[in-house]
């Protein structure tokens, strides 16, 4: 009987000890939460690439003029032996002779010439095109609501023309803010930046956590990449990935985290909400 309360009273403690181990946990408790995007876990499942350079190919060595020197030389000769038997004297063969001498030293000074000019002129064959001028993205709209309000895409893509820039930013204050919320347990301020069936999913995280306990999400460092917009028959979604460090409450060990949140925003109007978080 003892050993059977013992036991209960271990497991009692443990499961108190998850329960409060997952309400100290950050915005989403660091599991995948709300919608979750195909691409995103296409993305994450696909292995990494390994592009490998390709291997050039050595250049044939280039073809020395001793050959062609070497057998007019012989010729000259030849042709001076069939003079002198002949009876054609040794002037004509002396003069054939210089002849070809000539017309060899001629090829040998022509080849190092094309050697040099060879070596000395660079390779265009490999340049590839010039680049194109940057050209300025238009001007942030006021307020970081309508951010991407003239989004036009049908696949998971980045817009010609969308503020990138400007988009990664309010994300990134948006991820801060939204922290601090969910720190001060502030259920208008996640009402006011979420879906509402999103909303409702943290809040349920929320009941579920010690009210007692302080809560402080330390950023410690964030780099954010929005990934790609896909439309949807009435909103588009932004999956914006979030890497870094962060300290879950007061006192842990910092800690580095990888996770991608799936912004929605209505075609007719609105600005971006978040929807969902996806932990690989």
């Amino acid at each position: 009987m003892k050993k059977l309360i013992t036991i209960l009273l271990i497991s009692m403690m443990a499961f108190v000890s998850v329960i409060a181990e997952a309400g100290n946990k950050r915005l989403g408790g660091g599991k995948s939460v709300g919608h979750q995007s195909s691409n995103v876990t296409q993305k994450q499942a696909a292995p990494p690439a390994q592009h490998t350079p390709p291997v050039a190919a050595p250049a044939p060595a280039p073809k020395a003029p001793w050959g062609a020197m070497l057998g007019g030389l012989a010729a000259g000769l030849g042709l001076a032996w069939l003079a002198s038997s002949l009876g054609m004297g040794a002037a004509l063969g002396n003069i054939l002779m210089a002849l070809l001498i000539g017309a060899v030293v001629l090829g040998a000074i022509g080849w190092f010439m094309r050697k040099r000019m060879t070596n000395s002129s660079p390779n265009l064959a490999y340049q590839g095109p010039e680049a194109s001028p940057v050209v300025d993205q238009p001007g942030r709209p006021q307020g970081g609501s309508m951010i991407g309000s003239a989004l036009t895409t049908t696949t998971w893509t980045i817009p010609a023309g969308f503020d990138v820039v400007g988009f990664e930013s309010a994300a990134k204050q948006n991820f801060v803010l939204l922290q601090g919320a969910w720190d001060r347990a502030d259920i208008a301020t996640l009402n006011d930046m979420m879906t509402d069936t999103m909303s409702k999913e943290i809040q349920q995280q929320l009941t579920s956590r010690d009210a007692t306990q302080p809560y402080r999400t330390a950023v410690i460092s964030l780099v954010v990449k929005l990934l790609g917009i896909e439309e949807t028959e009435s909103n588009y979604v932004a999956s914006v990935e979030f890497t870094g460090t962060i300290q879950d409450t007061v006192g842990a060990v910092p800690e580095a985290f990888e996770e991608v949140w799936n912004m929605t925003k209505s075609k007719p109007t609105g600005g971006w909400l978040l929807a969902g978080i996806q932990v690989n």
